[in-house]
């Protein structure tokens, strides 16, 4: 994968950026917390955004991550909210990889791109779900894996610009079986 600096500093903001929400949202003073936190959101985040881009060069296409300002302000604001009100919602659309070809992008490309970042949030989730299971750094893997089906979930959700709705418009059967099993993990997270 070829990255640009541009590419490089909107990743590394919104990976800042997206980490201190979340640490404001759980509202959590711990000090082995916050480096905890950096590293989950980073390693849900990263390869959320990255698998898109790999789905998309290895088609050919040209594709770079975006920094969304507004969207980053935003999450702030939520996560603010949160910690000052203790309670409330984390809304968190950081960026997106933008994508772009010489000719034309075919709807099962576009889908298959749309639908790589999800689906590497549901391979960590489970991985850390299956790891928790033994009882080693239980309280981390249930972090990694929660931040990870939530942003699959969140991601496809069936509107425009999610992921979801260009999953959904391509293949339902595609789209119905990763959001149901984002959901089921989820569920196995938060309450098994």
């Amino acid at each position: 994968m070829k990255f640009s600096q541009k590419e490089i500093s909107d990743l590394l903001i919104s990976w800042i950026v997206l980490s201190s929400a979340f640490i404001l949202f759980t509202r959590s003073t711990s000090p082995i917390y916050i480096p905890q936190m950096f590293i989950i959101v980073g390693i849900a985040f990263g390869l959320h955004e990255l698998s898109h881009k790999y789905v998309a060069q290895s088609y050919g296409l040209w594709s770079e991550y975006r920094k969304w300002n507004f969207g980053l302000l935003l999450a702030l604001f939520f996560g603010l909210l949160a910690y000052f009100s203790g309670r409330g919602i984390l809304f968190a659309a950081p960026g997106a990889v933008m994508i772009m070809s010489t000719g034309w992008i075919t709807p099962e490309i576009e889908a298959k791109t749309s639908i790589a970042g999800p689906l590497a949030n549901i391979a960590v989730g489970a991985v850390a779900i299956l790891v928790r299971a033994v009882g080693l750094f239980y309280g981390f893997l249930t972090y990694l894996a929660m931040i990870n089906f939530l942003l699959a979930v969140f991601n496809l959700l069936p509107v425009p610009p999610f992921d979801g709705s260009t999953v959904l418009r391509y293949n339902i059967v595609m789209w119905v079986s990763a959001f149901a099993v984002a959901l089921v993990g989820l569920g196995v997270v938060m309450f098994v």
